[in-house]
């Protein structure tokens, strides 16, 4: 959603003027700070629901002083616990049944003042795919048979190689009833009474702008927000930001294949000196081989001497035989030479 902000988000909020907002979704908070920058100016209140945030919550708290509470739960844990509130950014679970009942929440609880909704991942891929962070979350009945895969344009199935968000839960076909995030404000749409109107802006995975047609009498500058989504001046904006994005995307893409080529040539100058490096090692293994060959060698020479001279040493009694000290200097020339060479 963050990249909607100047263009539509920041404009919407400004245009509902709204006074308390609920952003479903917090993780890195770089939205969150944009949020809180523009809380700060307009006199708002930020309610932030994430089940697992990734920032320093304090340090935001403490340059934000009440214009910011955290709740470290899930939005189907807290979202009917907040009081009124007049916009909610949805951006969280990616799956029909948390988008659904995070509605229906909102429905029964401003059954009067239905809040403005922004909710993301409207467009491929999870307009028609459930994607769950975690799927004990979703009840049986409502989960799809699933697993990690990646997406791809045109395939139904998650594929294993070159496919979107592979490290992601997802449902294992695309499509059919209860599936997906569309699907889920569509099935809403049908069941309330509340008079709600939908714009789609489908760039950046989508953004859907939900606002009751009470809403926009009360806030005439948000209904010409939403009916400007249809004119020449707003496409040639969209145009621009998918334009921008997609230059940004590839620069992005460029860096990352220069780093990887770095990377590589640097991995493979350290192969080279450590192939060189086992070069010289197996030379010097082959020449201390060829020592301890000769080192052997003279051993068993020495051995047979040995042997030949205990045997004669059993038939001679008193003196030493000279035959038998003479090899015994000799084993001690071999070892002291032996020792020198592992010097």
């Amino acid at each position: 959603m963050n990249g909607f902000w100047d263009f539509l988000v920041r404009p919407a909020l400004e245009a509902a003027r709204a006074r308390v907002v609920v952003e479903i979704g917090s993780e890195g908070g770089r939205h969150t700070r944009r949020l809180l920058e523009w809380c700060a100016i307009h006199s708002a209140h930020l309610h932030v629901v994430e089940p697992e945030l990734r920032y320093d919550v304090d340090e935001l708290a403490a340059a934000y002083p009440e214009r910011v509470t955290f709740h470290r739960a899930t939005s189907l844990e807290v979202l009917d616990q907040l009081g009124p509130v007049d916009a909610v950014l949805i951006d969280g679970d990616h799956n029909w049944y948390t988008v659904y009942h995070e509605l229906k929440m909102l429905e029964s609880v401003h059954r009067f003042t239905f809040p403005l909704v922004l909710l993301h991942d409207v467009a491929w891929p999870f307009a028609r795919r459930d994607m769950y962070y975690a799927p004990s979350r979703i009840p049986p009945a409502y989960r799809h048979s699933y697993t990690k895969g990646g997406v791809r344009r045109g395939e139904g199935k998650l594929v294993q190689e070159d496919g979107l968000a592979p490290e992601l839960y997802k449902a294992e076909q695309e499509g059919g009833a209860r599936n997906g995030v569309l699907t889920a404000v569509e099935d809403f749409l049908l069941e309330t009474d509340l008079g709600l109107r939908l714009e789609v802006v489908p760039v950046d995975f989508g953004l859907g702008l939900l606002a009751s047609e009470a809403l926009q009498e009360r806030r005439p500058a948000l209904c010409s927000l939403l009916d400007q989504l249809h004119t020449t001046e707003f496409l040639e904006c969209l145009a621009a930001h998918a334009e921008e994005r997609r230059i940004d995307d590839l620069v992005g893409l460029q860096g990352e294949n220069h780093r990887a080529r770095a990377e590589l040539m640097r991995v493979s100058a350290d192969l080279g000196r450590h192939q060189a490096e086992l070069a010289r090692h197996e030379v010097e293994v082959k020449r201390l081989r060829e020592m301890l060959g000769g080192v052997f060698a003279e051993l068993e020479a020495v051995r047979n001497e040995l042997a030949t001279a205990r045997h004669e040493l059993a038939h001679v009694t008193g003196s030493r035989s000279w035959r038998f000290t003479a090899p015994l200097r000799r084993a001690g020339n071999v070892v002291r030479s032996w020792e020198r060479t592992a010097q």
